[in-house]
């Protein structure tokens, strides 16, 4: 599904990834863990085509998208559904709207709008059912900004899987909540992927969680892939999150 080659993405004179390589495979379940600052987010969203890389390859099934026109990259972009750490939702509209806003790659502006200002019953039901998933179809016409975290956390899964995407991106879509919310989002995400062959892959901070639901980590450290295996070991552990002299901070 995504193939990367000596990817190196730079913003000025900060490396943000340096040479990596690698391959995910459609249906994969894949955790990156790493320090702030690692390269991460950017990982995320060049996998996502929201990032180009400044050297190396890049191809999402076998098509590389240096050599897409803009109406492909976005057709592309479209089936990659992507939970930024922010979670993208508008608070100001319903949340049945924020989850219409799904499918916004698929359209014509215009298109879009008039599904949006009057939305097919077809797609209501979809919502409906999709919120039930989540756990949260009561709250379909409330308005976004009055739902807890958690919640909004759910609108967002719900408006991933409304777009109908054969992945599912999530940037550290945990950190805002307590641990025992923490775990209920992430069981339910990879339940949702598993159910519907989405590739899963997503940015986490806790290491235990990643060890304990995805069968794939993926450890980077100031940019470069320090390790890659099924289980990060204590050892590969200590390594990613050892901090170097020049990173300490005088009392």
């Amino acid at each position: 599904m995504f193939q990367l080659t000596d990817i190196t993405k730079s913003f000025g004179a900060t490396v943000a990834l340096s040479k990596i390589s690698l391959e995910i495979k459609q249906g994969e379940h894949v955790a990156i863990i790493g320090p702030s600052g690692s390269g991460k987010t950017t990982f995320l969203k060049l996998l996502n085509g929201q990032v180009i890389q400044n050297s190396g390859s890049y191809s999402i099934a076998e098509s590389h998208l240096n050599s897409l026109s803009n109406k492909n990259l976005r057709r592309l972009r479209s089936e990659i559904a992507y939970i930024p750490q922010d979670l993208g939702l508008i608070p100001q509209l319903k949340v049945f709207q924020n989850i219409l806003l799904g499918r916004v790659g698929k359209h014509s502006a215009l298109g879009m709008l008039s599904k949006f200002l009057i939305p097919p019953r077809k797609n209501l039901q979809h919502i409906f059912s999709l919120l039930q998933r989540v756990g949260i179809p009561e709250k379909m016409y409330h308005h976004t900004a009055t739902l807890s975290g958690g919640q909004q956390q759910r609108v967002a899964v719900a408006r991933a899987l409304f777009q109908q995407a054969h992945s599912l991106l999530a940037d550290e879509p945990i950190s805002a909540v307590d641990p025992a919310r923490a775990r209920s989002l992430i069981t339910l995400l990879t339940e949702i992927a598993t159910e519907n062959q989405l590739t899963l892959v997503m940015s986490i901070h806790n290491v235990e969680l990643a060890r304990e639901f995805f069968p794939r980590i993926i450890g980077l450290k100031n940019g470069h892939i320090l390790f890659d295996s099924p289980e990060a070991s204590t050892e590969q552990l200590e390594e990613l999150y050892h901090l170097s002299e020049s990173e300490l901070v005088e009392p």
